[in-house]
């Protein structure tokens, strides 16, 4: 009999749990040096300095992935997101989001539709960043992997574009594609902030 209710309030308890995101950590300092290479590396290619790391950012950007988010949150960072139905690589993540770049039209700048998370990640006056991810279980677009970054201050500042964002100094690098390997056809969603 204590075998079988012990099964009953284990049942119970997953079948009242929030099927949201699985457990989830901050970013490691391994990831933190990884986001910030991949952003600093794309920065320097357009001429502005480097982000650091914000914990107050990232504990931000992780507490919103860990709601498995199907649009951008609204807490007044900047912010890229990305889903997508395998865990891509941080290089991968952001290499998406400056994928954008070949679209913008530097001799006419301003906000462009399919290229915020490009113009974010380069735009001169944002100087932290923090970044998150989890892995959902439900929810989320149907997209089990999601990442979040954000930025402060904000950029894709209408009227400023200008200022913030300059064209390449070189030819950047294209995007990686995913692995051969893989069974499964990556699914990815971005949305403009």
């Amino acid at each position: 009999m204590f075998i079988r209710q012990c099964l009953f309030a284990y049942i119970l308890m997953l079948a009242v749990a929030p099927l949201s995101a699985m457990p989830a950590h901050g970013a490691t300092a391994s990831e933190i040096q990884q986001w910030l290479d991949n952003h600093n590396s794309k920065r320097q290619l357009h001429q502005v300095g480097p982000v650091t790391w914000s914990a107050t950012v990232a504990a931000s950007a992780q507490n919103y992935a860990n709601t498995c988010p199907d649009g951008h949150s609204g807490s007044g960072y900047g912010e890229n997101l990305a889903w997508a139905t395998y865990p891509a690589s941080i290089e991968t993540v952001t290499s998406w989001w400056y994928s954008e770049e070949s679209q913008y039209d530097y001799a006419n700048p301003g906000w462009q539709s399919g290229t915020g998370h490009f113009t974010q990640m380069v735009w001169k006056g944002t100087t932290e960043i923090g970044c998150g991810m989890a892995q959902c279980s439900s929810g989320n677009r149907g997209y089990p992997y999601v990442w979040v970054c954000q930025y402060n201050p904000p950029g894709n500042v209408i009227g400023a574009f200008a200022e913030n964002v300059f064209p390449p100094l070189t030819q950047p690098d294209p995007a990686p594609q995913p692995s051969e390997e893989k069974t499964i056809v990556p699914q990815l969603f971005l949305l403009l902030h």
